[in-house]
């Protein structure tokens, strides 16, 4: 028998396995290889069956190959998953039956994908109870379906498609500056707000997925990412959650993907759950947040060690240009350090830079987060400079909204908010001055004297303990501190009540304090960046004491701002917002004028074609005109239309947008060993594409109210342009009511996905109008609506 050293590394016992916390204690001696393993759930136990029977035609029909079942495998007395990672390690590739939404079948999908085995997902069609789980996970998406409805079609389909091809993108090598690699819950729990706060107090940068952000993880993304980290943390949902069944579904798939490649995988589950067999054991419940610090810190010592560690890399096999092409994560957020390198620089940015926008406006993806750390990053080794970048959670101002602001009036509420702004913004600026001026203060008796002012003032108003948080945790403890003392107060009618409510000590000894370091050290500016403030916010659903938040903030910035003029210093604040919470201040009187805003608008393809150009040319080496580039790596035409303009108007343009199609297109081709992105490999991007597109305009009607999810899907074999009558009669026929017609036909024109048509070769859209509907039916008394290019495929319209 061949010794270990000699066997293909699947056929060894992994170095690193999940389970034993080190080296696989595991026998490999004798396995036996198969052609196909089937893994299905046990329920239902009508298509578990159907399957069993398709495993043994298959056995009859192609006896010359070993088919075999998870049933197959004897697990008894045995630990289950060895069994199962050993008959997925020896088989050619795995069919794995995804008809029912199965949290250990994932787990073992991302295990085998993570191993590079090849998997079939087979479902049967006549089962409709998790379909919509499974449009809004994403995730196996690309892998391409086997359909069936009995064991006979199942075996004639699998004879008939054979083994298939790995689809896996080219490895990544593992990036050091951001070796973790975070899956975020959807809501801002108590628990998911320490989670993050633990890993950024543990020094390690990383990288993170927010479903807030991006309602679908595809499985590129999902491989690349891992494969970059040594260490996984999934945030795992209580089951009572909503929406906690997809989110803990995507989990099992990553850990499984983690788990394969031998990396840290830490699942931390809101309260005691019973977890599916697969993972049980590598899964840590807590029942109080305060305990996530613990969980994490077994898991950051071993990453931690492991960068320490120098190990011998193998030689890669060279990439092809193509598969250079790396065009970054979409989130701005995971790729802060890169950013800096293919940053574009648009007017936009250079006014907020300036100091002539307090307001930077934009719809979802359209790079309101990219300015923010542009203009952080600008100023932030400047020491004439001090830079504030504030991201709060989202939970504390909910917390705030619910338990101080209740039972005031619209006027009070402004009053307290405005306060409790400029006491939080004057704690912060002190914050970043004892964090990050003590090396210089104490090189100077007097200036030392300012600092130690400041910290002394700013102890007596930090709550116990906040000082040693993150953002989030300090301001959670100032709501929390704010929110007993409004248990005692009762009404707040008088300015003495407010200034009790709001402050634990003189507030006028802080701003001296503050306002004597500036002068002292010789700060030219103070930069507030405000962002994430609407985050989780529904689209045109916020509530008024939402705006108020906004609003307040607004006036306590405008209020530093003149104290600080008085003392001859400068200070810059810069809210970032969607949108639709900017239309409500547009709308307001009061605030109307007030604030100079940068909207973020990408009409110009020529500025979409400079996002890429830098990207691509920084991973592949190729400085050149964007032509030329896009030519080396493209095919020039689709269906007779310059291929860059055809992409582009089949996106939202955005440069997310763009970028997510962009970086399909060529994920096809890498996974077809493609040395440059053809037509057809486009056209199979656009139908992935379009199919993400309509799943996260579906999830953001959903916020809105559920029964708005079903209306995209209304339009389904739909004439690409539509009387206002049609449009209202689709909507009716999904389930819409008649009094919700009029707001969900004006949603989809905001969203964009309907337009207005005008003629062959013009079609509006609210991207087109800084997403200002009226504007964009200026001028047509009456007209025809049309759907955006970007769904159609998706929808199955037929061609125009």
């Amino acid at each position: 028998m061949s010794t270990s050293s000699q066997l293909p590394l699947l056929l060894q016992p992994p170095k690193f396995c999940q389970y034993s916390v080190g080296p696989c204690d595991q026998s490999f001696e004798d396995l036996s290889p198969s052609e196909a393993l089937f893994l299905y759930p046990s329920e239902p136990a009508i298509i578990a069956e159907t399957i069993e029977t398709a495993a043994k035609r298959m056995r009859i029909s192609i006896g010359t190959k070993r088919w075999i079942t998870w049933r197959d495998l004897g697990v008894t007395g045995q630990i289950i998953f060895c069994r199962i990672c050993k008959a997925v390690r020896t088989a050619n590739y795995i069919l794995a039956d995804v008809t029912s939404l199965n949290f250990n079948l994932l787990f073992e999908i991302g295990y085998a994908v993570g191993l590079g085995i090849p998997v079939i997902p087979i479902r049967d069609t006549s089962y409709i109870n998790d379909t919509m789980a499974f449009t809004e996970l994403g995730l196996i998406d690309n892998l391409g379906y086997l359909d069936f409805q009995n064991s006979e079609e199942l075996v004639v389909r699998i004879s008939k498609a054979g083994c298939p091809p790995p689809v896996i993108p080219p490895g990544q090598s593992i990036d050091r500056e951001k070796p973790l690699y975070v899956m975020k819950s959807p809501f801002q729990s108590e628990g998911m707000v320490r989670l993050m706060s633990a890993v950024k107090k543990s020094g390690l940068r990383f990288r993170s997925y927010d479903p807030r952000e991006f309602q679908r993880l595809s499985i590129h993304d999902a491989f690349k990412s891992v494969s970059a980290s040594h260490g996984i943390v999934a945030h795992l949902m209580a089951p009572w959650r909503r929406g906690a069944i997809v989110h803990n579904a995507r989990c099992a798939f990553v850990a499984g993907l983690a788990t394969a490649q031998e990396k840290r995988v830490l699942m931390l589950q809101e309260t005691s759950v019973i977890q599916p067999i697969d993972y049980r054991d590598i899964v840590k419940c807590y029942a109080s947040p305060s305990q996530i610090q613990d969980l994490l810190l077994p898991l950051i010592r071993s990453v931690v060690e492991m960068l320490q560690e120098t190990r011998f890399i193998p030689t890669r096999i060279p990439l092809t240009p193509l598969e250079k092409v790396d065009l970054g994560d979409l989130a701005a957020e995971n790729e802060i350090i890169a950013l800096q390198s293919y940053f574009v620089p648009t007017g936009q940015f250079n006014d907020v830079k300036r100091g002539h926008a307090r307001l930077v406006v934009g719809r979802k993806g359209a790079g309101k987060t990219a300015i923010f750390y542009g203009v952080r990053e600008a100023y932030s080794f400047d020491r004439s400079q001090l830079v504030l970048d504030l991201k709060p959670e989202g939970h504390q101002l909910v917390k705030l909204r619910e338990a101080v602001l209740y039972k005031l009036s619209p006027g009070t509420q402004q009053h307290v908010l405005t306060a409790f702004w400029n006491y939080l913004l004057l704690m912060e600026i002190a914050h970043k001055i004892i964090r990050t001026e003590q090396q210089i203060a104490y090189r100077n008796p007097t200036l030392a004297k300012f600092y130690d002012e400041v910290k002394e003032t700013y102890e007596r108003h930090a709550s116990p303990g906040a000082e040693q948080g993150d953002f989030s945790e300090r301001l959670l403890a100032l709501v929390d501190d704010i929110a007993d003392r409004r248990k005692t107060l009762g009404t707040l009618e008088t300015q003495g009540q407010v200034t009790e409510l709001i402050y634990r000590a003189d507030i006028r000894g802080l701003n001296d304090a503050i306002g004597q370091y500036l002068n002292g050290s010789r700060k030219e500016d103070v930069w507030l960046l405000f962002d994430n403030l609407d985050k989780g916010w529904p689209v045109f659903d916020v509530k008024a004491e939402d705006i108020s938040i906004i609003t307040s903030l607004l006036e306590a910035t405008r209020k530093l701002t003149r104290q600080f003029e008085n003392r001859a210093l400068s200070l810059h604040a810069v809210v970032f917002l969607r949108n639709d919470i900017y239309q409500h201040l547009v709308v307001d009187p009061g605030d109307r004028g007030k604030e100079t805003p940068a909207i973020l608008d990408w009409n110009d393809p020529e500025a979409l074609k400079e996002l890429l150009r830098r990207r691509i040319a920084l991973s592949t080496g190729m400085d050149m005109h964007f032509d030329e580039l896009w030519n080396a790596f493209f095919e020039s035409h689709v269906h007779g239309e310059e291929s860059f303009s055809y992409i582009l108007g089949r996106t939202l343009m955005r440069p997310r947008e763009v970028l997510r199609f962009v970086r399909d297109a060529i994920n096809v081709a890498v996974n077809r060993r493609h040395e440059q992105v053809s037509e057809d490999d486009i056209l199979h991007a656009e139908s992935s594409y379009s199919d993400d597109a309509l799943v996260d305009i579906s999830l953001e009607l959903k916020d809105i109210k559920p029964e708005f999810a079903n209306a995209p899907y209304a339009f389904i074999g739909s004439p690409v342009h539509l009387t206002p009558s049609d449009v209202g009669s689709h909507l009716v026929k999904a389930g819409i009511s008649a009094l919700d017609v009029e707001k969900v036909r004006e949603l989809l024109l905001w969203f964009g996905f309907l337009g207005v048509y005008v003629n062959p070769d013009e079609e509006r859209y609210s991207h087109q109008f800084e997403h200002n509907v009226q504007k964009m039916k200026s001028g047509l008394d009456h007209f025809i609506y049309c759907i955006h290019p970007a769904f159609r495929k998706t929808l199955g319209c037929p061609a125009a």
